[in-house]
């Protein structure tokens, strides 16, 4: 279809015909008045797109329910590990194609109900450690940001600081 243009799709909330609240991946209207606009093509695109994102909320709320759960501080930091390495996974099967999701760490953030801040540091995590056998899951989430944010300190200790 259209090989020479990026299309940005975004993951809209709307309103399903029973009342209920879903999610729905939409793309520019200006998209349709194209030379080469092939309907069925963009369609079948955009049904892709939303099958994977609502795999990839699947398995990092999956994550997120461990993590939260998770009693024992000894592992847990593979799991904020997984969490990048799954965002990861995703931005990289649309780097060829047409289609790209539009802001992925906000819709991140509205439906996991997590942070920006949370997000892009468990990207940059995995990132900057892309073999998981490299972290020790000994040590915790946080020594690892405060290394690569060079001295991370938490809300709690801000708190302190101030009081």
């Amino acid at each position: 279809m259209i090989s020479d243009i990026k299309i940005p799709v975004q993951i809209k909330k709307v309103r399903n015909p029973d009342g209920t609240e879903g999610l729905k991946a939409t793309v520019p209207m200006n998209i349709i008045f194209e030379k080469k606009f092939d309907a069925d093509w963009l369609t079948q695109e955009i049904a892709k797109v939303e099958k994977r994102y609502f795999s990839l909320l699947n398995e990092l709320k999956r994550l997120l329910d461990q993590l939260r759960s998770y009693k024992q501080k000894n592992g847990r930091v593979l799991l904020y590990w997984n969490i990048g390495d799954k965002i990861l996974k995703f931005i990289k099967k649309y780097e060829r194609s047409p289609l790209f999701l539009e802001d992925l760490t906000k819709s991140l953030r509205r439906d996991l109900g997590i942070s920006d801040k949370m997000i892009l540091r468990c990207k940059k995590f995995r990132n900057l450690y892309p073999e998981i056998k490299r972290i020790d899951p000994e040590k915790s989430f946080y020594s690892y940001v405060e290394i690569f944010e060079k001295g991370y300190i938490s809300k709690k200790k801000q708190r302190r600081k101030t009081k």
